[in-house]
Order: C-alpha cells, then structure tokens, then sequence
C-alpha cells in the first residue's frame, strides 16, 4: 500500500515537472528614455563589460522608446552611455519588463531613473559610485513638454555624475533572473524519490 502512494507521489513530482519547465520564459525589456545630449544603451552580463548595443539617439528634447529580449535565466545589467556636450545635462528615463521571470535591482519589474537603483562612472564600466538628482521630468531646464511618455507623476528624476561638469558618463542597473520554479521542483523530485526507494526497501 505504501509502495502504491509513493509512486503515485513520484509519478505526479514528474507531471509537476514537466509542466513548471514549460513556465521558464524570455523577457522582453522596453525603456523609455532621454539624455541632454545623446546616449548609447548597451545589455551587459557582466558590469565591468559595455554589452551589446541595443539603443542610441542624439534628440535630448524628446524621449525614446526601445525593446530588447532577455534570455531566461540569465543575469544582465542595463548599461547606459550619457554624452553630453556643454552646458545643462542629465539622463531621465522608465523601463519595464514583461514578465516575473527578472526584476530591476529594486526588486519589481518597473524601474526610473533615480539615486538609489542606479550607479555612475565617469572612467568607464567600472569605480561606480551613486548618482546626484537634478529634478524631475518638470525641472528646469528640461521641462516635460515633449517627454509626455515619462510619467511625471512616476518620480523620474535626471540624474547624472556628482561632478556635473563629467561630459561622458557611465550609468549602470542591474537585472537579475527569477530562479525557475523547475529548479525547485527537481530538489523536490530528487527527495521524492529518495522517500520512494526507503519505502520500497521497507515494504
């Protein structure tokens, strides 16, 4: 009798299984962005490495919206190239992603542009250090007239390096991979059947 539960319970571990792999799944990031004077954006797997470019635009005055697809289970960092060529600068921007398989480094999938989920470097990809705000979507000199997409109510804010006069600059967010729930159900399988063949050997 006992034998019969236990592979029924084996047996239905498996069903489980199969089911939960069919749930891993890209995700497809879309950002909305602007930067006084252009930017490059770049998707990284390591933080210390520019990436792959996957945006690029030199209209600061308005916002542009891109996406990009990122392989399920892999870990990524949003790299974003700030070039600014006198004056007034700042990088403003919303970014979301399609599905719990990764989250932003604040935890959720809906990411803006702030202090504390980004950092900065004005040497390149690497010595990153917080960034400093310089108001939100309203603020002067920017104002929100032709960026109608960035939310003004979402906080946005234009950040850049502390040192204002930094012209090229090096922002960086992480994207971290959700662990599949495959992964947990192999552990739970593995002690399934450990149970099964103690059960077995019982009967």
């Amino acid at each position: 009798m006992k034998c019969k539960i236990m592979k029924s319970v084996f047996l239905g571990s498996g069903l489980s299984i199969v089911s939960l792999l069919s749930v891993v799944n890209a995700s497809v990031l879309t950002g909305n962005l602007t930067v006084d004077n252009e930017y490059n954006v770049y998707l990284s797997t390591d933080d210390n490495t520019q990436g792959i470019l996957v945006s690029a635009d030199s209209s600061w005055y308005e916002s542009e919206i891109f996406t990009a697809t990122l392989a399920a289970g892999t870990d990524y960092f949003l790299h974003v190239e700030g070039i600014d060529f006198s004056g007034f600068e700042g990088f403003l921007g919303n970014f979301s992603l399609d599905s719990a398989d990764h989250l932003f480094s604040n935890s959720t999938a809906q990411l803006l542009t702030n202090t504390i989920d980004w950092t900065v470097s004005t040497t390149g990809w690497s010595n990153y250090s917080n960034p400093s705000s310089y108001g939100d979507n309203t603020a002067y000199p920017w104002y929100a007239d032709t960026r109608p997409a960035i939310d003004v109510i979402s906080a946005a804010e234009w950040i850049w390096s502390v040192d204002d006069t930094a012209q090229h600059v090096y922002f960086s967010t992480a994207i971290t991979a959700v662990p599949a729930p495959s992964t947990m159900a192999i552990f739970g399988l593995a002690l399934a059947g450990l149970a099964y063949r103690r059960f077995k050997k019982q009967a």
